[in-house]
């Protein structure tokens, strides 16, 4: 041997047997999995070993599945899984989550994510291929219905964005997976939160909502995590917190990007410990919830500008809900008039049978700065106004009749009308998208206005022609 170089002791093949032993080996192991596992390790593709989950899904008792011929057998029980088989074979190369679907001789829909593996290390004169099957049938059913729907619960809409909300909202309402819901405001992110609460197992439990950025910063930690008596001055019972009125349920933080650093430490402790501790004692309490969060701002730029947790970030973004504005789907704008005016009857106790054509010409033309709770208090205003059976114009908010014709609202008067993020909307919309303007018709400096839009997570080209 020369100096310098290493020579190895080459590694014999493994045989088809030693495989089938280690397999069996594991058998524990695999019956614990979910998804249905499938060894085919000879040349002549007979399945070698396969697991609990795939008797499950076939209906067929294990001794059924062992020894049968692959290519035979999933030709008649899954359709289509032997093409998945001969690529892998012919191209060495794994496949990952390939969708399969079929229906059965019985008319009922499967669904399958299939993936392969090869065991490279199993002799040339053999296959050596694992075979994954993860039943998604009843996912894809439900996602299927809630393609169709025009509505979910309290929901209302029928656009492509909407569908597939519902569609997404089906798929995670089972699991206890952390939920934040990013838009603007008046988008209906509560909504949403309640949604998906009141469709999961835990819809029989509370769901509390907590407003982050309205509680005073010195309550905040007492209001999530409750305190006892004598913790401050003015204590003077033991009360709960959120966390624990929550028990059992869903807790909804909304406008979570508001809250304090040092709440945001104690609050990442509580949901990766699951307990709690109140303020000003040492007992530790398990809690059960179900986190749904809710933002109007830019979390990340947050992170970069170290004001939120960057932990904290992910731990409640494990599924993220995009809520679109309303300018951005007003096919729905019809059916939530209709929806409104239908709840407003029976408040009133009027008999308001629709809106006229013309205004609903102008209700679909502008475009919307407050969103979804925009529309509804449009709609209140003019229901309240109307001396008819129909909504006309004259009953429409005035920023809505004296709207341009591409839509864009008049200027606020003053920056104490409405929400603050409302008004730079709109002001920016009669600017057509110039800051400066924007900035001169709302009385206040350029930077602050830019600090604003970033604090409200307002596009920089919000209000322009090419992106209105």
């Amino acid at each position: 041997m020369q100096k310098g170089r290493i020579t190895q002791k080459a590694i014999s093949p493994s045989t088809f047997a030693d495989y089938v032993k280690k397999f069996d080996e594991l058998k524990t192991v695999f019956d614990s999995l979910p998804d249905g596992v499938v060894a085919i390790l000879d040349k002549d593709m007979n399945i070698a070993t396969a697991n609990k989950a795939i008797s499950e899904m076939l209906q067929l008792p294990i001794e059924n599945i062992l020894g049968k011929q692959a290519t035979n057998f999933f030709n008649e029980k899954i359709p289509g899984l032997n093409e998945v088989l001969a690529e892998t074979i012919n191209t060495r190369i794994a496949v990952r989550n390939y969708t399969l679907e079929f229906v059965s001789p019985s008319s009922v829909v499967h669904s399958y994510l299939v993936s392969t593996t090869i065991i490279k290390e199993i002799s040339d004169m053999d296959i050596g291929i694992v075979l994954i099957l993860h039943d998604v049938s009843e996912m894809t059913r439900l996602r299927k219905i809630a393609l169709q729907l025009d509505r979910y619960g309290e929901i209302v809409g029928k656009s492509e964005p909407m569908k597939n909300i519902y569609a997404l909202i089906e798929s995670i309402k089972h699991y206890d997976t952390s939920v934040l819901i990013v838009g603007d405001t008046g988008t209906g992110k509560e909504l949403i939160a309640r949604a998906i609460h009141n469709s999961s197992n835990r819809k029989n439990n509370p769901f509390v909502p907590v407003n982050c950025s309205a509680l005073p910063e010195n309550l905040i930690e007492s209001e999530l995590f409750g305190y006892i008596k004598g913790a401050f001055t003015g204590a003077v019972a033991n009360r709960p917190g959120r966390f624990k009125v929550a028990d059992g349920g869903t807790l909804f933080l909304d406008e979570v990007g508001a809250l304090p650093l040092e709440v945001q430490v104690k609050l990442l402790r509580a949901l990766q410990e699951k307990v709690i501790e109140p303020l000003g004692s040492s007992e530790r309490i398990p809690v059960d919830i179900r986190i749904i969060s809710a933002t109007n701002r830019d979390l990340l730029e947050l992170v970069a500008k170290e004001e939120f947790r960057e932990d904290l970030f992910y731990r409640l973004k494990v599924m993220q809900i995009n809520l679109p504005p309303l300018r951005e789907k007003k096919e729905d704008i019809p059916l939530l008039v209709d929806y409104f005016i239908t709840r407003l009857n029976r408040y009133y106790n009027k008999n308001i049978v629709g809106i006229s054509p013309s205004a609903k010409d102008l209700l679909m033309n502008y475009l919307w700065p407050g969103n979804i709770r925009e529309l509804e208090n449009a709609i209140e205003h003019a229901f309240i106004l109307a001396t008819g059976v129909l909504l006309e114009v004259k009953d429409l908010p005035p920023e809505i009749r004296h709207a341009t014709k591409n839509g864009i609202p008049p200027p606020p008067p003053g920056r104490d009308l409405g929400t603050e993020e409302e008004n730079i909307k709109r002001a920016l919309l009669a600017a057509m998208g110039n800051r400066n303007k924007a900035a001169e018709i709302l009385g206040m400096h350029r930077t602050s206005l830019w600090r604003m839009m970033r604090e409200f997570r307002i596009d920089k080209n919000f209000g322009k022609k090419n992106k209105p």
